[in-house]
C-alpha cells in the first residue's frame, strides 16, 4: 500500500487554493474582512437572486461590522418591522468581480495540462470518495 494519504493531499491541494484565493486585492487589503464575513459574502453571493433577510438577533454585531466594513447595508421592509433586508454595496460587488475572477484563472492554472476527460475523472473519483465517507457518519 502506498504510504501517500488521499485525506492529506485533499486537504494541502485544499490550502494552496486558500492561499491563492487569499491574495485577491480586494481581501488582502481589507484586513478587517474575516474568514466568517467572507463565508457570509460567498452565501449572498449565491443568493444574488432572491432577497435575504435578517430575521433575528443571532448575527446582528457580524452584520453590523460588515456594514461598517461597507460590505452590506441593511435596509427596513415595509411588510415587518422585524426584518431588515441585505443588501451588497458596490465594494461587495467589487470583491464579488475579483473572486469570480480569480477563480477562473486558479481553475485554468490548475487544469493545465489536462483533458477534458481527465477532469471528468477527477469529479468522478471526488463524489465515489463523498460516497464512501457518507457511510462513516
Amino acid at each position: 500500500m502506498d504510504k501517500r494519504h488521499i485525506g492529506y493531499a485533499v486537504n494541502s491541494l485544499s490550502r494552496r487554493i486558500s492561499r491563492v484565493m487569499d491574495s485577491i486585492p480586494a481581501i488582502k487589503e481589507n484586513k478587517n474582512l474575516t474568514g466568517i464575513q467572507i463565508w457570509v459574502l460567498n452565501f449572498l453571493f449565491r443568493s444574488a437572486e432572491k432577497d435575504v433577510y435578517q430575521r433575528d438577533s443571532t448575527a446582528t454585531e457580524l452584520l453590523k461590522a460588515m456594514e461598517g466594513g461597507g460590505l452590506i447595508r441593511r435596509e427596513p421592509v415595509d411588510f415587518d418591522a422585524r426584518l431588515k433586508k441585505i443588501v451588497l454595496t458596490e465594494y461587495a460587488e467589487d470583491i464579488r468581480k475579483q473572486l469570480q475572477a480569480q477563480i477562473k484563472r486558479t481553475e485554468a492554472q490548475m487544469t493545465e495540462g489536462f483533458t477534458d476527460e481527465e477532469i471528468e475523472t477527477f469529479f468522478s473519483f471526488v463524489e465515489r470518495f463523498k460516497n464512501n465517507l457518507k457511510k462513516c457518519e
